[in-house]
C-alpha cells in the first residue's frame, strides 16, 4: 500500500515500527563481563599463573561497580581466576549477593602458551604467533584447549546459568576471549577473535528459547569512545 492510498483510506489503521523491549520478560538477560585490567607479569613467574588486577584494573572495578549499583541484578556469577573473581566483587557488594564461581568460565586453555608466554609472543610480535593470530580461531595453539571444546565449555556453562534465572538479570564477569567464544557460537560465526573487547565492558544478550544480542562492548563508565573517536 503506497502512502498516498493510506491517507486516502479512513478505514486504514497505522501499525508502529517494532522496538527495543527493555523489559527481561520471561528470558534471562546475561551481562557478559571482562574482568578489569590484569597486572603486568613476567612469563613464566608464579604470578604468570593467576595474576591479580592492575591498580588501573581496581580503578576500573569500582567504577564498574559503581555503574551498575542501580541496576536489578539477582545473581553475580565469575571464574575462579583472581581478576575476574575480583572484578565480580566489585559488582556484588552494591547487591549484597556472593559471586558464584565456575571454572569453566575461565580464559581459554593455551597448552604450551600459558604462564604469560601467549602475552610474550604477542608482546614482541612473535612470527609463529603472527602466523597464528590468522587464522581467528584458538586452534593451532600447541597443546591448546583448542576452538570448538573452548566454545562448547563456555556456551554450555551459561546457557545452564540462564536457566536457572529465568524473568532475572545476571552478571557474569569472565574474560575476553569467552565473551568472543561464547557470541562467536550463538552467532556462527567462524572466527572466535572477532571482537577486542574493553576491560570492564559490558555486552547484553538475552536468553530464553533463543538468543538476542542487545548491547556489545559497553565501556561508558570508562570513557565515552564515540568522542574519542579521532583524539
Amino acid at each position: 500500500m503506497t502512502a498516498s492510498s493510506t491517507t486516502q483510506n479512513p478505514d486504514a489503521t497505522s501499525v508502529p515500527q517494532p522496538t527495543l523491549d527493555p523489559s527481561v520478560g520471561d528470558a534471562c538477560r546475561v551481562l557478559l563481563i571482562r574482568h578489569g585490567r590484569s597486572a603486568d607479569i613476567v612469563p613464566g613467574s608464579s604470578d604468570s599463573v593467576d595474576p591479580p588486577l592492575h591498580t588501573e584494573g581496581e580503578q576500573q572495578a569500582l567504577l564498574l561497580g559503581q555503574r551498575l549499583s542501580k541496576t536489578r541484578i539477582d545473581a553475580v556469577y565469575s571464574s575462579h581466576l583472581k581478576r575476574a573473581f575480583n572484578t565480580a566483587e566489585a559488582v556484588s557488594e552494591h547487591h549484597d549477593l556472593p559471586v558464584g564461581v565456575f571454572e569453566d568460565l575461565e580464559e581459554v586453555r593455551l597448552g604450551d602458551w600459558s604462564h604469560g608466554e601467549f602475552r610474550r609472543r604477542a608482546a614482541i610480535q612473535d612470527p609463529e604467533f603472527l602466523e597464528w593470530r590468522l587464522r581467528g580461531t584458538w586452534d593451532g595453539i600447541p597443546n591448546g584447549e583448542g576452538d570448538e571444546a573452548f566454545r562448547l565449555r563456555v556456551a554450555n556453562r551459561i546457557h545452564d546459568l540462564a536457566s536457572k534465572h529465568r524473568g532475572e538479570t545476571i552478571a557474569v564477569v569472565c574474560h575476553g576471549g569467552v565473551i568472543n567464544a561464547f557470541l562467536a557460537h550463538i552467532l556462527g560465526t567462524e572466527r572466535s577473535l572477532w571482537m577486542m573487547v574493553e576491560n570492564t565492558s559490558i555486552s547484553t544478550v538475552n536468553i530464553s528459547d533463543t538468543v538476542n544480542v542487545i548491547g556489545l562492548n559497553d565501556c561508558s563508565h570508562l570513557y565515552d569512545i564515540i568522542h574519542s573517536v579521532g583524539r
